[in-house]
């Protein structure tokens, strides 16, 4: 068996920071890898060299065939288990093929420098990763610490919190921690939504008290919760119109939406927020969009959605379809509400669905029903109808009577391919 691959985490003073045994085992590397920013920290050497950019397989293979007594080392950032290049090469040499000395991470000089524990805390990585998919499924947690990309990326995360109503965290970056150029940020998350950092950060985000005006739901301990949230929890007008679909019709609507391709799930029409809130929760790694024209229902959308921590869903205050982006194609579309725009809507949303995303609508009147069957069907969409008639128990003097809501026609479409599809 060869000697093992020696990976060495190096922190921002470089060799200054390595114990003798680590900088001999550097000096006398025969290969030598990591990215230009650690090699230009060592210095001159003797070695043959890679630095390693995206040629992570070209990197594996060198390794693979490496001699028999062959001293390879690569150097990397901090803890190389820690979203670094330990577990790649770990993964494709085998464990027992390498031998791996840390040094402190910037994460948890991080939070040495803000004084939070960090034994509680979620961890992730933007670097060479999707924004939001690697954000979506933190939104909302207590302490966040996140690796990051470049300059930019402090604002960057500050944006996409704050657009969906995270603005009570407390933010902490940390720029070329370690090094004599170490400099270190507190300040509220808005005001970084336009601030410039040095390339090499690292941010915190410690989540303060909620907002005292809308109290938080809390299910009780132990208990499954799925969709049919109970009405009377959602924030909503004392009188006038209530625009939220009931609790027994919500939870069939939602689970209609099973296999979906990636992407986005659209609600429009979304009235206080009952669809959108169940989608949510229902789907916490996706982006949920909710459109509403009514600027007080959007006031009850921002409530329900900070009461029931849906932090992955997005609000726009709108007429659909004008409102929304030409281009943002989306896995799933749930019609709530039409705003006589339904001839315009269908248009946009036979368009706008992905190849095999779900349409899913909640019709109330026979004529917007009819309409939206046809159109489907003339798109070559195969729609399944469902009525839905609800009765709730009611006491009447001793005896028990049903009370019937109105009936409800439900939708399901699923968008076929390419060749079957066409465009209205």
């Amino acid at each position: 068996m060869p000697r093992p691959v020696h990976i060495i985490g190096l922190g921002a003073d470089g060799l200054a920071g390595l114990t003798p045994r680590l900088r001999e085992a550097i000096a006398s590397a025969e290969f030598l890898a990591g990215g230009k920013r650690h090699l230009a920290l060592l210095g001159p050497t003797g070695a043959e060299t890679l630095a390693i950019t995206t040629n992570f397989i070209e990197l594996a293979e060198r390794l693979r065939c490496r001699g028999q007594d062959e001293r390879c080392v690569v150097v990397g950032s901090g803890d190389p288990l820690f979203f670094g290049i330990g577990r790649f090469l770990g993964d494709k040499l085998g464990r027992d093929q390498i031998r791996i000395d840390p040094s402190l991470s910037s994460m948890q000089l991080a939070f040495a420098r803000a004084g939070l524990p960090w034994d509680d805390a979620v961890m992730a990585s933007i670097h060479g990763r999707d924004l939001a998919a690697t954000l979506l499924p933190l939104l909302g947690k207590p302490t966040i610490g996140l690796l990051t990309h470049d300059g930019e990326s402090p604002a960057a995360i500050a944006a996409f919190f704050l657009d969906r109503g995270l603005v009570n965290y407390e933010a902490y970056v940390g720029e070329n921690l370690g090094s004599e150029h170490e400099c270190w940020t507190t300040a509220p998350m808005d005001e970084l939504r336009d601030r410039q950092f040095a390339a090499l950060n690292v941010v915190i985000l410690h989540r303060k008290l909620g907002r005292p005006d809308v109290a938080p739901w809390d299910p009780p301990s132990g208990t499954g919760v799925g969709p049919g949230i109970p009405d009377l929890l959602f924030e909503q007008p004392k009188d006038g119109p209530i625009l939220l679909t009931h609790a027994d019709v919500r939870a069939i609507a939602v689970s209609r939406f099973r296999i979906l391709p990636a992407g986005p799930i659209l609600d429009v029409g979304a009235g206080l927020g009952g669809v959108s809130i169940e989608l949510a929760r229902a789907f916490p790694d996706r982006a949920i969009l909710a459109v509403e024209r009514s600027p007080t229902n959007v006031t009850y959308l921002h409530a329900n959605r900070t009461k029931f921590a849906a932090w992955n869903l997005r609000i726009v205050l709108g007429e659909a379809p004008a409102c929304l982006p030409a281009d943002e194609q989306v896995a799933g579309l749930f019609l709530g509400g039409t705003g006589g725009h339904l001839d315009g809507i269908l248009t946009d949303a036979i368009d706008r669905l992905k190849i095999g995303g779900t349409l899913v609508g909640n019709f109330v009147g026979l004529e917007n029903f009819a309409k939206t069957m046809q159109r489907l069907r003339e798109a070559n969409w195969k729609p399944e109808a469902t009525q839905v008639q609800v009765s709730h128990a009611r006491p009447l003097a001793d005896l028990t009577t049903f009370v019937p809501l109105r009936p409800v026609w439900i939708v399901k479409a699923v968008k076929p391919n390419g060749q079957d599809c066409v465009s209205l």
